[in-house]
């Protein structure tokens, strides 16, 4: 993560009464028989097989049921109850995994992914599944196991659904969409409610995590680590006062800011983006309070509620100091990243035109520039899309957190093919040069969001490994896929072979030796 300076100056916790929030929802029409709430995050995984590979597979705790990997895509079933989306019933652990080609020699530590997994099926949604994190070990250059757990949440260890639950915040989340480690402790982190912490030595839930209690709202999927201070910068949205709270935790994992920004509307905001001096917050079109276009889902579009708005403050406060700049309506899950240009604040962000509205849930998604000028009285903010490709969940070299970046890697997308939607390849951009490089393994073979991993302390950006889970489609399983993180063309230099399948997902995180 590179050096780490003095911590910057931040302001103190603030601790909001409690609101009572069954009287807030029943107002906004959402009894709690009637509440379904879901993460978000947008893509991941896939596969590919050589039978003269050696290592043989020994245990499973429980052998998952098997699926028809070749099964025609059904599209009169929802694409998350089928295919390599489909949750998988089982925990396993698998030991003496089955490689093909060679994994890096210094490369050892355990890469996380956290998805969407319902165990009965029955979710409303993809976004609203429980928690299931799936991890791999490597132990100098050896695949030494891998795992499925479950998040023990409250929802998961009662088997409640949100709409059987009814009141969101706290305990009650799925803790389905992504990781983070920061203060020794490996969180899983949801849409709403608490992160919950679990263990890397085997991912057993350790269990709800408030930070001493001084967390009061939830923790977002998307927190941002600061490379020069090690201090963890998130946030927290909500459906009732506050409706978005900015955090900040020191290196030890201690909350020590907790500040209140004033936005007009419920809405839901899943990423958002820090720079060395900036925190940029966006805030689009999709609200909440009644059920829209998709089914069981209570986030509706609807541009007449509002444009979509940019907003920079200081790094680590006063939110009081928070400026805004509209814009035509649009949606934004995830930015790559972001960074001070003189008066100018850049990001990159993957742009939809909507969310949730009359399009469905999955509109495609484009690589957009936003230049906010902050110099004058007011924001400006001009926008250049960079790329017709369609694709999300980007990847960075996260020690250029907040910083100019050169390199990032990004999930494309396939809905043309036999199989209907589904993640197509991994794209390398160059930021400084515009060009682009693409592994698309085609239908057979699936991956999902990468994970970038620096070869060694030292090394430069993009100078490192990429892994993701990947789906096989001939044989229903999936591997480990390891690439060259500046020759992603080239295909994955290893596959770390599974006997299992691991479903499409969202968010990933590695691990190294000395965080073990």
């Amino acid at each position: 993560m590179g050096s780490r300076g003095t911590a910057r100056p931040v302001h103190p916790v603030v601790r909001e009464a409690v609101v009572e929030r069954r009287a807030v929802l029943r107002a906004m029409g959402w009894g709690a028989a009637g509440l379904a709430l879901g993460g978000t995050g947008l893509l991941a995984a896939c596969g590919g097989d050589d039978p003269s590979a050696s290592g043989p597979t020994t245990s499973t705790t429980r052998a998952p049921q098997p699926a028809a990997g070749l099964a025609a895509h059904d599209p009169a079933v929802d694409y998350w109850r089928q295919g390599a989306f489909a949750p998988v019933a089982e925990e396993s652990t698998v030991t003496d995994l089955r490689v093909t080609g060679t994994i890096p020699s210094g490369l050892s530590g355990l890469y996380v992914r956290n998805g969407s997994n319902a165990p009965r099926n029955d979710n409303a949604h993809w976004f609203m599944g429980d928690g299931m994190v799936h991890g791999l070990r490597i132990e100098d250059g050896r695949a030494a196991w891998y795992r499925n757990r479950y998040v023990q949440t409250t929802l998961h260890q009662e088997g409640k659904s949100f709409a059987e639950a009814g009141v969101p915040g706290g305990d009650i989340g799925q803790s389905n969409v992504a990781l983070v480690f920061h203060g020794g402790r490996l969180l899983t982190l949801g849409e709403v409610g608490f992160p919950w912490e679990v263990a890397s030595s085997d991912l057993s839930t350790v269990g709800v995590h408030d930070f001493d209690g001084r967390l009061t709202t939830a923790m977002t999927a998307h927190p941002k680590i600061d490379p020069a201070t090690g201090q963890m910068h998130f946030f927290g949205y909500g459906f009732m006062d506050p409706l978005l709270t900015y955090h900040v935790a020191d290196p030890d994992g201690t909350l020590v800011s907790s500040q209140v920004v004033d936005i007009p509307a419920a809405t839901m905001i899943h990423d958002f983006a820090v720079t060395d001096s900036d925190v940029v917050f966006w805030i689009g079109p999709v609200l909440f309070g009644r059920e829209g276009s998709v089914p069981g889902f209570p986030y509706y579009w609807d541009p007449e509620g509002g444009p979509t708005r940019v907003g920079v403050m200081p790094l680590g406060g006063p939110a009081s100091e928070m400026r805004w700049v509209d814009m035509d309506p649009s949606f934004v899950f995830h930015g790559t990243n972001a960074h001070r240009d003189g008066d100018d604040v850049v990001l990159h962000v993957n742009q939809l035109s909507s969310a949730f509205g009359p399009e469905g849930d999955l509109v495609p998604s484009h690589l957009t520039e936003w230049r906010v000028g902050t110099g004058g009285d007011a924001l400006t903010l001009t926008q250049d899309r960079l790329t017709d490709v369609e694709m999300d969940l980007p990847a960075i070299d996260r020690r250029r957190t907040g910083l100019p970046h050169r390199h990032a890697w990004y999930v494309t997308t396939d809905d043309d093919g036999p199989w209907g939607f589904e993640f197509a390849g991994t794209l390398h951009r160059d930021a400084r040069t515009g060009r682009e490089e693409l592994w698309e393994p085609g239908p057979m073979e699936r991956p999902g969001e990468v994970v970038f991993v620096p070869d060694a302390d030292g090394a430069g950006e993009a100078e490192g490994w990429l892994l993701t889970f990947a789906y096989d489609r001939t044989t229903d399983t999936s591997h480990l896929a390891i690439l060259d993180a500046q020759d992603v063309a080239a295909g994955p230099v290893a596959r770390v072979h599974l006997p299992v399948r691991v479903p499409f997902g969202f968010h990933g995180v590695w691990l190294p030796e000395h965080d073990l």
